[in-house]
């Protein structure tokens, strides 16, 4: 019976492929993605009272994220409004601030993203009707490759979440 030789390049090749093959669950374990929205959370939305005829608003949130893989959001809607977007306030060198629309918001395993004025934040286009304080509206997630749905409830207010508001 004869021997089988193989060639070094293709030993390589055997080497290189087996090797992959073997850490792709090592990559994977630290890279995983929720399909959907996971164990995303959203803590304390609100949305800020804007003034009579104004046609934006802002909206405010944490976003939580409990499970062991990241959630990628890639979006926010509202049946309340023509269109609603995700922006993050930029301050440049010389102290200006502008607003640039983001496409996507990465939460990963334990971590959370605040929405908050001054940093990133939702913009509510046209609204469907005026809202004062106390009022309710409902924001939506699109989350995952699936682009899952996170209803929220968020509450209008004058000022943001821990501000006294008895004052009538």
């Amino acid at each position: 019976m004869g021997q089988t030789f193989i060639g070094q390049q293709a030993r390589r090749w055997l080497l290189f492929t087996v090797t992959g093959v073997l850490s792709l669950p090592l990559v994977a374990c630290g890279t995983a993605e929720a399909p959907d929205c996971g164990a995303l959370r959203v803590d304390e939305p609100w949305v800020r009272a804007a003034p009579q005829g104004a046609d934006v608003m802002g909206a405010y949130f944490t976003l939580v994220n409990d499970g062991e893989d990241k959630v990628v959001v890639n979006g926010v809607s509202g049946t309340q409004f023509d269109r609603a977007e995700m922006h993050e306030t930029v301050v440049n060198e010389d102290g200006q601030a502008s607003m640039h629309p983001i496409e996507q918001v990465v939460v990963g395993p334990g971590e959370q993203v605040a929405f908050e004025s001054g940093g990133r934040h939702v913009m509510l286009f046209s609204p469907s009707q005026a809202y004062a304080a106390g009022d309710q509206v409902e924001l939506i997630l699109a989350c995952g490759s699936d682009q899952a749905e996170l209803p929220i409830a968020a509450t209008v207010r004058a000022d943001g979440p821990g501000s006294d508001m008895s004052h009538g």
